[in-house]
């Protein structure tokens, strides 16, 4: 440009209309910049990495194992089905054999938790030789059907114990295991935000949970991430497990649960960049 041209633009009248905008932008990255919060920290991802999954002998957590194993992670795999845990081990070496780490499965029952050193004695050892947990999957869950009247106080309670109580101690057990700058990821769901009507137990729980899970993101270290993922319906056969109002598991799926692949919420788990 010019200094003929350059003084043609100083002088302008819209010059200033120009920078008011472009100033208020630049003050907005700079204090972005300085601003402590998630978005300082690095990318997390799952290659060479240990994760933990509850819940993952079916479901959600089973499609999780799957696709975090191509990831390159460090699986760690729990649920009360051993026979179904060693199966998904076997499937998972066969489906992605270039994954150096072997997957490992533990029983766990999330309502009487226990054992959490073997579980950690699984773990990848990091660069000080120290084995700890980098992401824990908090994902086992269990709903209901039935409006509340109907519904005696021990379902309740039961929903409780699994979808709250259960996480609430695994977390508290192997908090001190999980790396200062990992991630706990907690498997929710929108009825953790929006109730609806003959879910009062699973809505209440899941309100519950992410309500420990924000208060637990501003306890604890800055540098370790807490993903709280408000799921909608997923064709899992959640549904056909859900307890009635006698305590027996459902037996048929939820009509709107077929309709949204588990694909889909693996990709939006999977992607996030974790900063």
């Amino acid at each position: 440009m010019s200094s003929e041209s350059l003084g043609h633009l100083l002088q302008s009248p819209y010059l200033p209309y120009a920078l008011i905008p472009a100033s208020i932008y630049a003050a907005y990255r700079l204090f972005y910049y300085f601003l402590p919060g998630a978005h300082q920290l690095p990318t997390l991802t799952y290659k060479d990495k240990t994760v933990l999954i509850t819940g993952a002998s079916s479901g959600l957590g089973r499609a999780l194992a799957i696709e975090l194993h191509k990831h390159g992670a460090k699986l760690i795999l729990t649920a009360r089905s051993i026979v179904k845990l060693k199966e998904l081990c076997a499937e998972l070496k066969t489906i992605n054999p270039n994954n150096p780490h072997e997957p490992d499965y533990s029983y766990l029952d999330i309502c009487e938790p226990n054992g959490f050193d073997q579980l950690v004695s699984k773990a990848l050892a990091n660069k000080d030789g120290v084995k700890k947990i980098d992401v824990l999957i908090n994902n086992a869950g269990l709903s209901m059907r039935g409006n509340i009247q109907d519904t005696p106080i021990d379902v309740h309670r039961r929903v409780m114990e699994v979808n709250f109580f259960g996480h609430v101690a695994i977390t508290k057990g192997l908090a001190p295991h999980i790396s200062k700058d990992g991630c706990i990821i907690v498997v929710s769901s929108v009825q953790g935000k929006l109730p609806i009507p003959n879910r009062s137990s699973y809505s209440s729980s899941k309100h519950a949970l992410e309500a420990f899970f924000d208060c637990l993101r501003m306890e604890q270290d800055i540098r370790r991430h807490v993903l709280i993922v408000s799921a909608h319906y997923i064709d899992t056969g959640f549904g056909s497990r859900a307890l009635d109002t006698d305590g027996k598991p459902i037996g048929t799926e939820d009509q709107n649960q077929k309709h949204v692949r588990k694909l889909e919420m693996l990709r939006k788990i999977t992607s996030y960049n974790f900063n």
